[in-house]
């Protein structure tokens, strides 16, 4: 003889094991969307730069699509993308620049208008020493998720045309970084992390360049 009571509770088990079952495989269906924020990653800069002025022009994004950085492709095939929470990581960019430039105090000129040609020196303000005009030419990020390991892969490429008062020349650089790394778990927070490293750094090395050629010649 069944007891009423026991039959009322497996059917209630087993309806709450159907549910769990459900959101378990819903939650697994749902694809997940990675925002990241550009932001500056700055550490102190020792020495002195003397009274060097740079003009800067806000970096162009040459970029086809300016929100979308990548993807994290899960063990399953399911990809989930990687996104900037940003509309303009143009302006984002050129902000970390000028931070940056402070942290070397460096003083700076915000351009606007100015083509960077030899020609057009002569139409620098007078306290501009060297005009930088930037370009982000590649901003990736590509996770791969396995069951025991994620490889997170980073492309930063930049450019900058650099102005020369005095020499009257205007030359173009380009720097590159693609660090990789292989973690236990994707965490959000440390891919971003990683990614601002990175920009902060191929953007010192665009500094480096232009202070270097100005000190040289």
């Amino acid at each position: 003889m069944k007891i009423p009571g026991l039959i009322k509770e497996h059917r209630s088990l087993y309806i709450f094991l159907a549910l769990l079952l459900a959101l378990s495989l819903f939650s697994c269906a749902a694809s997940q969307t990675y925002w990241l924020q550009l932001r500056p990653d700055i550490a102190p800069q020792k020495g002195s730069t003397g009274k060097l002025t740079i003009g800067v022009l806000p970096v162009q994004d040459n970029r086809p699509a300016s929100q979308r950085l990548g993807q994290r492709l899960l063990s399953n095939g399911q990809e989930e993308p990687i996104r900037l929470k940003s509309s303009s990581p143009s302006q984002d960019i050129t902000a970390i620049l000028l931070q940056l430039l402070k942290a070397r105090s460096i003083r700076t000129v915000e351009l606007t208008g100015w083509e960077p040609a030899p020609a057009n020196l002569k139409n620098l303000p007078e306290e501009v020493d060297i005009a930088m005009a930037g370009y982000l030419e590649a901003l990736e990020v590509e996770a791969k998720s396995s069951t025991f390991k994620t490889e997170i892969r980073y492309l930063v490429k930049l450019s900058a045309k650099l102005g020369f008062r005095e020499q009257g020349k205007v030359v173009t650089r380009t720097v590159e970084a693609r660090p990789e790394e292989s973690v236990i778990s994707f965490n959000r927070q440390a891919v971003e992390n990683t990614l601002n490293e990175t920009i902060s750094s191929a953007l010192e090395r665009l500094i480096v360049a232009a202070i270097s050629k100005q000190r040289i010649q």
